[in-house]
């Protein structure tokens, strides 16, 4: 990152790094996603939470690959 980091909420140390852990995304009941959270290595507050990139890249090539084989 730049010079320019933001700080931490809750321990203010300036944050260069963040901690990653998977986590599962619901929406309502029928669909579920693997989620990341992002936290401060300092003090371990979660400073974010989204949908796991990785895991929705292979989703979408599944889904292509499959959509692809069926026209064939």
């Amino acid at each position: 990152m730049t010079s320019g980091n933001g700080k931490c909420p809750k321990c203010e140390v300036p944050v260069t790094q963040v901690r990653i852990q998977r986590v599962d995304v619901i929406e309502t009941q029928k669909a579920e996603w693997r989620g990341i959270t992002l936290s401060c290595p300092s003090c371990k507050v979660v400073l974010g939470v989204a949908v796991d990139p990785i895991d929705l890249k292979n989703f979408v090539v599944e889904e292509v690959v499959q959509k692809l084989r069926s026209v064939q």
